[in-house]
């Protein structure tokens, strides 16, 4: 008894800390390149991490269990940060075409 009552423990204990660990904000905003000097494959590399970047922000939101007012700001950053970067996006574009 003692056996599965240690492998049950450990089974626990590992799964909560697989939990929270899943469940950590995203270290830093990733930078958002200058439109003006952009080349193709930094903007690639850069609309790759944004997207990786919003997808972990809204997995942490959604787990965090932070408050309404918390949760609030955390998305109206996030939104602020995916227009800037959707600004260099369509600035990029527009050289890119002329």
């Amino acid at each position: 008894m003692k056996p599965f009552v240690f492998a049950l423990t450990v089974a626990v204990s590992s799964l909560v800390s697989t939990m929270a660990v899943a469940c950590e904000k995203p270290a830093a905003q990733p930078d958002i390149p200058d439109a003006a000097t952009v080349v193709t494959a930094q903007m690639v590399k850069a609309n790759n991490d944004v997207k990786a970047y919003v997808k972990a922000m809204q997995d942490y939101v959604g787990c965090a269990g932070l408050s309404r007012s918390d949760e609030k700001k955390e998305l109206d950053a996030l939104q602020k940060f995916a227009e800037d970067f959707n600004v260099v996006v369509r600035a990029y574009k527009a050289r890119s075409a002329g």
